[in-house]
């Protein structure tokens, strides 16, 4: 048996209402497009729904529909009969030669035994009960799921870190305060304090002064903010986040791309023999990641940072993977800024830090009110700085955990080239943070690899989430010089401090399956 339209579209719409009775009566307009359902069949399946006491219009100017009776009264079979929608299995009538009540077909019974049941089971099944909450709603049927295969295995820290409780609950009190941190009454005064709090924090996270941390709206608003002064000439490499990449791409100076090594690190000896080594007509910038995103490989910063500052260069990190994974010592780099996220490391999305070393001027990238010392204009974000700063100190906390974390990364590294020896670890024999792994499958696309496991259950992720939705090798990969076959089929796994052993066994439960399929490339 397959329901036809009106069967399917009448209960869609009637389950819709009942999710949805707390508001009053509905709209069939809000209903269609909910649901995805054509408006002006909705409104001829009303018209039976109604007249059969199901449902009940609603006077006024709104207008719109709500349900005649509870939810619970309501059965799948009486919506069924409204829209004269039938459930039989068999088409035998009193008048059909081939098969009638005197002369019925051989398969007569068993069809109908099969309808009464079906019958049966619709006159059993109530609104309530496909609706959230309900016996057939999508939550019972994802948790039993969840029961039979386990709990979710998130491995894409480096996209974002799960939310840690003590920001959530610093966000939560700050939504509390009621001051603006620029007023100078008690309120104000109050909103100041959590935000001076909060730098101090991330301060501590990165060895530096509070005097040198500015919020900003994210780590891509403090990269484009270095990017933004009038830099003669800028250096960068391929491998860098698309945040720097695209604004140094737009600028009108003049682009020098550094010299990578195989493993994506930049030539100490090139560098500082043909690069450097030249004349700077202006004022220069040299913008690099302190670690990557996609590979994890660390860049030797400090060492760059000062054969870059001996010719006069100013130095950029964005430090916004290697925050909170491996100790930085702002002043040890020897970086003038450094940019930071919040949600790389357990605190809320939309809200970041730039480092600006102090008596460095910048040209402000937003002009309007004096907030942050006049270098950054608008009102603050009082509930995502407080986020930042717990999850600042927690993550300075953690940071004794990271060797356990490494192990757990190296136990991946190394099951995965048992199930699978032709599998690639880029940067395998480079310093990387100890949470990231990339790896590829020759012959393996890289999407449908992520979308396999998704389907086992296993969060990863294709290069970086920033450039989610674009199909295609990743930029870092080939800036490095690997093929177009490995930079296209190369995943990212991440994790954090609540990676477990459990979550890497079911991760490698799930590649021994899936790395086998003949048809994954397709």
């Amino acid at each position: 048996m397959e329901l036809t339209t009106k069967g399917r579209y009448a209960v869609m719409a009637m389950a819709d209402l009942a999710g949805h009775a707390d508001e009053g009566a509905i709209a069939l307009s809000v209903v269609a497009e909910r649901q995805s359902l054509p408006l002006a069949y909705l409104e001829q399946l009303f018209v039976p729904l109604r007249r059969a006491g199901l449902v009940e219009s609603a006077r006024g100017r709104s207008g719109g529909y709500r349900l005649a009776k509870p939810a619970a009264d309501i059965s799948i079979a009486a919506v069924m009969e409204a829209v004269e929608e039938d459930t039989r299995f068999t088409r035998c009538s009193h008048n059909d030669p081939r098969c009638s009540a005197a002369t019925p077909c051989v398969t007569h019974w068993l069809w109908t035994a099969l309808s009464e049941s079906m019958g049966e089971f619709l006159s059993s099944v109530n609104l309530a009960d496909v609706i959230a909450g309900g016996r057939y709603s999508s939550a019972p049927l994802f948790a039993a799921a969840v029961r039979a295969t386990g709990k979710r295995t998130y491995l894409d820290y480096n996209a974002t870190a799960p939310l840690r409780p003590e920001a959530k609950a610093a966000v939560i009190r700050a939504l509390d305060v009621t001051g603006n941190p620029s007023s100078v009454h008690a309120e104000g005064r109050r909103a100041r304090s959590v935000i001076e709090s909060a730098r101090e924090s991330v301060a501590r996270l990165v060895g530096a002064k509070p005097s040198e941390i500015v919020f900003t709206s994210s780590a891509t608003e403090a990269n484009n903010w270095i990017v933004a002064q009038p830099w003669a000439t800028m250096l960068t490499s391929g491998t860098e986040h698309d945040s720097v990449l695209a604004p140094v791409r737009a600028a009108r100076g003049e682009v020098v791309m550094l010299p990578l090594d195989t493993h994506g690190i930049v030539d100490l000896k090139q560098l500082d023999e043909r690069i450097l080594a030249r004349d700077f007509a202006g004022p220069s910038l040299l913008a690099l990641q302190l670690a990557n995103n996609e590979t994890g490989v660390v860049q030797p910063i400090a060492e760059i940072a000062a054969l870059a500052r001996s010719r006069g260069l100013s130095v950029h990190t964005d430090a916004v993977q290697a925050a909170g994974r491996v100790a930085i010592d702002f002043a040890a780099l020897g970086v003038d800024t450094l940019a930071l996220s919040a949600h790389k490391l357990g605190g809320p999305k939309g809200v970041g830090a730039l480092v600006i070393r102090d008596h460095i001027d910048l040209v402000p990238l937003f002009r309007g009110g004096g907030q942050e010392r006049r270098r950054r204009a608008g009102t603050e974000n009082v509930a995502g700085i407080a986020g930042f700063g717990a999850a600042a100190e927690a993550a300075l906390r953690d940071l004794k955990s990271a060797a356990a974390i490494q192990a757990l990364r190296d136990e991946i590294e190394a099951s995965v080239k048992r199930i699978s020896p032709e599998a690639v670890i880029i940067g395998e024999s480079a310093t990387r943070l100890g949470n990231t792994t990339a790896l590829a499958l020759p012959g393996k696309l890289a999407e449908t690899l992520v979308i396999r496991l998704d389907l086992a259950g296993i969060s990863v992720s294709a290069g970086s989430a920033c450039s989610s939705g674009k199909v295609g090798a990743s930029h870092v990969l080939e800036a490095m010089g690997l093929s177009h076959e490995i930079a296209a089929g190369t995943i990212r796994i991440s994790l954090g401090p609540a990676t477990t052993k459990d979550d890497i066994a079911a991760f490698l439960a799930a590649w021994t399956t899936i790395a086998g399929a003949p048809a994954l490339a397709a």
